[in-house]
């Protein structure tokens, strides 16, 4: 097996309303599945402040499947991080697909408040 990744974009809400082990709820935005590329989720290193719900809508999820608090980064440290990953990895087929939703996400950021990728291991 080993270890695999999931990106979550999301939005933080950062209402003032402090729940699950005193973070903020964050909207799920997108979710993006780079699977085995540890050259990416080696830059995720700061814990984030939020928390996101599971698919069934109901049970929060405050750490990945390792029991390892989720890591976040804003979409441009993000983008940043994925090029740098990407050097020596231009084959892997996922980059692409994931570079250009950072990249449309960053060119619209005006459009958009508290935006931030979450990495979830698994």
């Amino acid at each position: 097996m080993g270890y695999e990744s999931k990106y979550y974009i999301v939005k933080k809400s950062k209402d003032g309303v402090l729940d699950y082990d005193g973070k903020f709820y964050a909207q799920n935005i997108a979710m993006f599945d780079m699977c085995k590329f540890p050259e990416l989720s080696n830059f995720f290193k700061k814990e984030t402040d939020c928390y996101i719900y599971s698919d069934d809508g109901n049970t929060p999820i405050l750490k990945d499947r390792y029991d390892d608090s989720l890591k976040e980064l804003s979409i441009k440290e993000a983008l940043t991080a994925l090029l740098q990953a990407e050097e020596g990895n231009e084959q892997y087929r996922r980059i692409a697909p994931f570079k250009s939703l950072l990249t449309a996400l960053n060119k619209d950021s005006n459009k958009w408040e508290n935006l931030y990728v979450l990495h979830y291991g698994y």
